[in-house]
């Protein structure tokens, strides 16, 4: 259901930009490029969270009524959409774990070899990557809406 997808790619939109945006003027204010940079990964990171709940969500909807109706064309896309979206997180979270290894490495490496600027740029790919994924989870768990009842 493209009405699916399309919610989901706008809320991943206004959701980077929101938070991306914040996060960059936060980067302009301190005079800090590593935080900008932040808000970039951050921006993106929205996108795609968007993007995958929305071919997610369509894929499931077409799905299920394609069972329903024995609609076998919907039932396929729908399909389809469920595996773009696992694709693209199976994809994501890989990018990221290899991410996760080169920069531990880089910081075992730059203490061993006492090399400072190498474990500067290790621990900084490891800030990095574990503020855009806290922020990350945090615009699934938006896009995904709150855990059990509202108080």
């Amino acid at each position: 259901m493209r009405l699916l997808k399309g919610i989901g790619n706008a809320a991943g939109e206004l959701t980077g930009l929101v938070l991306g945006g914040t996060v960059r003027v936060v980067g302009e204010l301190t005079g800090s490029n590593f935080v900008k940079e932040i808000g970039d990964g951050v921006e993106r990171t929205s996108r795609f969270a968007g993007r995958t709940v929305g071919n997610l969500a369509s894929g499931t909807w077409d799905t299920a009524a394609g069972l329903l109706t024995r609609d076998e064309t919907q039932r396929q896309e729908g399909m389809q959409d469920i595996g773009a979206a696992v694709t693209a997180t199976v994809k994501g979270t890989g990018h990221v774990l290899t991410d996760m290894a080169e920069n531990a490495g880089n910081v075992a490496k730059g203490i061993a070899d006492k090399d400072k600027d190498l474990l500067k740029h290790g621990v900084k790919g490891l800030v990095y990557t574990a503020a855009v994924g806290a922020i990350a989870v945090g615009v699934v768990d938006v896009l995904d809406g709150p855990d059990g009842p509202v108080e």
